[in-house]
C-alpha cells in the first residue's frame, strides 16, 4: 500500500542526494538538516506534503534495510500494505493517522504498536507532526524501538503492584508525606486507624486531616526528620474508633531516585496487645516469684546426678536448713533411710522418661532432728533447655498424716461399734454405713449408699418416726420400732448431730442408731410391775381394807345405837367415829379406783380421765375440770393405760407442787394425734429448769411412759404463768 501522493519527479530526488558542502566549501542548508537529524537516536525522516523525503538520518536508512514493509521508490516513502499488515495488527490505524497529518487534517499523530522483528515481539513508537521549516511546512516522521522501555515500564508496574500489595497486606499503618506535609500515599490500615475507611487523603495537608494539636506535633516531627535526616522511634497513646490504643511510630526520610530527600515515611504499629502481653507477663513473673518465695511448699531443681541445684527460700521455714546449706548436696542425703531406696528407684526411672511425672511420699530430715512427712511431685524437665533438671515440689503433710492416723482410729471405732453409725446428706440419703447399721437394717453397705433413709424405714415398717425430719434438723433424738432382718421386733434410739463443712455450713447429719429393745423391755417390765402393784394395792384396799373398815363402821353404828338407848353421853362420840370410818371407806375406795382404773381396761379412756379429774378434786379438795369436745377412743389397753398414768402423774404434780388454785384436763384430737393437756395456774417451772425436762422421779416416769408408746411429752410454761404438760400420741395408720 502506497500512502503518499505521486512523486514530483526525479529532479526533486537530486535535492536529497546533495553533498553536505557546496563547491565553494560552504555547507548546504539541507545538509545542515541532515546533520541535525543524524543526532537523533530514533529513525527520523522529513517529508513534504506529497510524500517526498526531504531528509532522513542514518537510523532511518538502517530501518529501511531491516524492514521489508518500509521502502523508498523514486524519492517517495512507501509502506508495503501486505507485508505491514502481516507484521503489525495496527496497520490500518497507523496508515490512517499518517494520512490525516499529511493532508493537514490533524497537526500530529502518535501511536505505539508491537510487531515481530528478528524473532522477537518488539514495541515501536511512531509519531508524525507538522514542522515549521520552509514554506511547504513539511512533516517530521520518527520511529523508535521502545521494547526496552516498555519492558522497564511493565517491570515498574509489576513492582508497584507488588509494593502496593505488600503495603495493603501489612497490619501496620503506612503514610507517605512530601516535604510540604501533603499526603502522597497511605494504606487501608492507616485509614482504619484514623476511622476514615473508604476515604482518600492523597493531596491533603496534615492540618486538613488531624486536629490542630496533633497536626502541630506531626508537622514538627516531619520537619525534624527532614532537618536531621534521622529516624524517629517512639510510642504514643491514640484515641481510635476501637478505643484507647498504644502505638509504636517510626518516621524516616524518603528519598527520590536521585537520592534527594523529598518527604517522610510514617509507619504506625498497634502494640496494645503486645504491651498488655508484656504487662501480663511481668505480672505473671511477679506472681510466680511471689508464689515460689512465699509459698509453704518448697521447689527444688535436681540434676540427673541427684544434686540439688536450686531450692526456694521457704526451705528454711520448711526444714530449718537454709538454701545455702542444701545447695550442692545429694537430695537423698536428707531422706529417711527407710524411704531412700524406693525414692532413688523412682527418681532414676523418672529420669529415663522426659516430661514424665510422679507423686510420692517420704520422710525428710529437719534441722531440729525430727522427720517430717512430705508429699513430693517430681517432673522430668531435663530436656527443657531453660530448666535441664528434675523439678520437685515438696509439701509438708505431717499434720495430714496425723489426721489420717486419727481418722483410721475413728474408722476402726466406727467399724467395731455395736451401735449403728451412718451419715446422711441434707436430703436424707445415706452417705456412709457401718457393719452394725447393716446388721440392724439388713443389706450391704454398697447397696445402702445413696438410698433414702426414710424410705428404708418404711420398708422396715418403722413406727414412731413422725416428725422425723424436724427432729433431725433440730438435732434431737428419735425412738422408733421396726422389724429386724430376722422378722423380730426391734426398738431403736436414733441420735442426730449436724455435719459441718470446712466453711461451717450445714452439709449433712451423723446418726447413731442404738438397739434399745432389751432396755425398753426392762423398762416396760418395771412399769408393768409398778402397775401390777398399784392394781394389787387397789384391790387390797377395795377388797380387804374397805371391807374391814365397813365392818368397823357397822360395829361403831351398833355401839352408837346402844349408847343412845342407855342415854350415855359417849353416844355422839361413837356416831362421829362411825362417820369418820365411813369417810375413810369412801376415800379408800377412791384411791383403789385410781390405782386400778377398771374402765381404762375396758377401752374407755374418756370415762377414766373424767373419773380421774373428779377423784382428784374429791381427794385433794383441788378443783379439777375435764374437757373433751369430741369422742376419743384408744383400742390398745396398754397404750390407754400409759396415757392415763401420764395424766394421773401430771395432775398429782399439779396438786403437790404448783401451788395453784385449779387444774384443767383436756382430751382432744389434733390432726393424726390424740392429745392430752394438763394445765394449772400455779407458779410454773423453776427458772433453772429447761422446758421439756424435769428433775423429779415423776417427770422421768412420764417421759418413760411416753417413749414406750411412741408419744411425745412436752412440759412448758403457759400464758397464765402455770405449767402445761402435753402428751401427743400419733394415731396408728390403717
Amino acid at each position: 500500500m502506497v500512502w503518499m501522493p505521486e512523486a514530483k519527479g526525479l529532479a526533486e530526488q537530486s535535492r536529497f542526494n546533495k553533498p553536505l558542502y557546496s563547491a565553494e566549501g560552504t555547507p548546504n542548508c539541507i545538509d545542515w538538516s541532515r546533520l541535525l537529524l543524524d543526532a537523533f537516536e530514533e529513525a527520523v525522516a522529513l517529508v513534504d506534503r506529497q510524500g517526498h523525503i526531504l531528509a532522513a538520518n542514518k537510523a532511518w536508512n538502517q530501518l529501511q534495510c531491516e524492514f521489508s514493509w518500509l521502502d523508498e521508490e523514486n524519492g517517495r516513502l512507501l509502506i508495503r500494505e501486505t507485508e505491514f499488515k502481516q507484521a503489525c495488527h495496527d496497520a490500518d490505524a497507523i496508515v490512517s493517522g499518517l494520512k490525516e497529518v499529511m493532508e493537514g487534517a490533524r497537526a500530529d499523530f502518535r501511536h505505539e504498536f508491537n510487531m515481530f522483528h528478528a524473532g522477537e515481539n518488539c514495541w515501536f513508537r511512531l509519531s508524525a507532526r507538522e514542522s515549521s521549516q520552509g514554506a511547504e511546512n513539511p512533516v517530521l516522521i520518527s520511529l523508535r524501538n521502545i521494547t526496552t522501555q516498555r519492558q522497564a515500564e511493565e517491570d515498574l508496574r509489576e513492582t508497584r503492584s507488588l509494593f502496593d500489595c505488600l503495603i495493603e497486606s501489612t497490619g501496620d499503618s503506612f503514610f507517605l508525606y512530601d516535604s510540604m506535609g501533603r499526603f502522597i500515599m497511605h494504606n487501608t490500615a492507616g485509614m482504619e486507624l484514623l476511622g476514615r475507611e473508604g476515604e482518600s487523603l492523597v493531596g491533603k495537608t496534615i492540618e486538613e486531616v488531624f486536629p490542630p494539636g496533633e497536626a502541630h506535633m506531626i508537622r514538627a516531627q516531619n520537619d525534624l526528620v527532614l532537618a536531621t535526616q534521622q529516624t524517629l522511634n517512639y510510642e504514643i497513646s491514640l484515641n481510635t474508633p476501637k478505643g484507647e490504643r498504644v502505638a509504636w511510630v517510626q518516621k524516616r526520610l524518603y528519598r527520590n531516585q536521585q537520592d534527594k530527600p523529598v518527604g517522610v515515611i510514617g509507619i504506625v504499629r498497634d502494640v496494645t496487645e503486645h504491651k498488655n502481653s508484656e504487662e501480663n507477663l511481668k505480672r505473671s513473673e511477679h506472681h510466680f516469684r511471689a508464689l515460689i518465695e512465699r509459698s509453704a511448699d518448697v521447689v527444688m531443681l535436681v540434676g540427673a546426678d541427684e544434686v540439688i541445684r536450686y531450692i526456694s527460700p521457704p526451705a528454711q521455714q520448711f526444714c530449718g536448713f537454709s538454701s545455702d546449706e542444701l545447695l550442692g548436696t545429694n537430695v537423698f542425703f536428707w531422706i529417711h533411710p527407710e524411704d531412700t531406696q524406693l525414692a532413688q528407684i523412682k527418681f532414676r526411672e523418672l529420669c529415663k522418661t522426659p516430661g514424665d511425672l510422679i507423686i510420692a511420699e517420704c520422710r525428710y530430715l529437719c534441722k531440729s532432728g525430727e522427720w517430717k512427712w512430705v508429699e513430693v511431685t517430681a517432673s522430668n524437665q531435663l530436656d527443657d533447655a531453660s530448666v535441664q533438671a528434675v523439678v520437685i515440689n515438696a509439701r509438708d503433710i505431717s499434720e495430714r498424716k496425723k489426721s489420717e492416723q486419727t481418722l483410721r482410729r475413728f474408722e476402726a471405732i466406727v467399724e467395731s461399734s455395736v451401735d449403728g453409725i451412718f451419715s446422711l446428706d441434707l436430703d436424707g440419703k445415706i452417705t456412709s454405713w457401718n457393719p452394725a447399721a447393716q446388721k440392724m437394717f439388713g443389706g450391704s453397705g454398697s447397696d445402702m449408699l445413696g438410698r433414702d433413709f426414710k424410705a428404708l424405714c418404711l420398708e422396715n415398717k418403722v413406727k414412731g418416726c413422725s416428725g422425723f425430719n424436724a427432729r433431725m434438723l433440730r438435732g434431737k433424738g428419735v425412738e422408733m420400732v421396726c422389724n429386724a432382718p430376722d422378722g423380730t421386733r426391734m426398738e431403736l434410739s436414733l441420735s442426730f448431730s449436724p455435719i459441718l463443712s470446712p466453711n461451717h455450713l450445714h452439709c449433712g447429719f451423723a446418726v447413731i442408731a442404738r438397739d434399745i429393745t432389751e432396755r425398753r423391755r426392762l423398762e416396760r417390765e418395771v412399769l408393768e410391775i409398778a402397775d401390777f402393784e398399784k392394781h394389787r394395792i387397789g384391790q387390797d384396799l377395795h377388797d380387804d381394807l374397805c371391807q374391814h373398815l365397813v365392818g368397823i363402821s357397822i360395829i361403831g353404828n351398833l355401839l352408837h345405837v346402844e349408847l343412845a338407848r342407855n342415854g350415855a353421853k359417849q353416844a355422839e362420840d361413837a356416831k362421829q367415829i362411825t362417820e369418820m370410818i365411813r369417810a375413810a371407806v369412801d376415800h379408800a375406795r377412791i384411791l383403789a379406783k385410781g390405782l386400778s382404773p377398771l374402765n381404762i381396761a375396758e377401752g374407755e379412756i374418756m370415762a377414766g380421765l373424767k373419773v380421774l379429774a373428779s377423784n382428784t378434786e374429791q381427794l385433794f379438795r383441788f378443783p379439777c375440770f375435764f374437757e373433751c369436745d369430741s369422742p376419743v377412743h384408744i383400742e390398745d389397753t396398754e397404750i390407754a393405760t400409759q396415757f392415763y398414768r401420764i395424766a394421773q402423774e401430771a395432775l398429782h404434780n399439779a396438786v403437790k407442787h404448783s401451788q395453784g388454785t385449779q387444774a384443767v384436763l383436756r382430751l382432744r384430737i389434733e390432726g393424726k394425734a390424740v392429745v392430752i393437756t394438763i394445765s394449772d395456774d400455779g407458779l410454773g417451772l423453776p427458772e433453772f429448769k429447761k422446758p421439756g425436762t424435769g428433775g423429779g422421779l415423776g417427770m422421768h416416769t412420764m417421759h418413760y411412759r411416753a417413749r414406750i408408746i411412741g408419744a411425745t411429752l412436752e412440759i412448758t410454761r403457759n400464758l397464765r404463768g402455770g405449767t402445761d404438760v402435753t402428751c401427743r400420741l400419733p394415731i396408728p395408720e390403717g
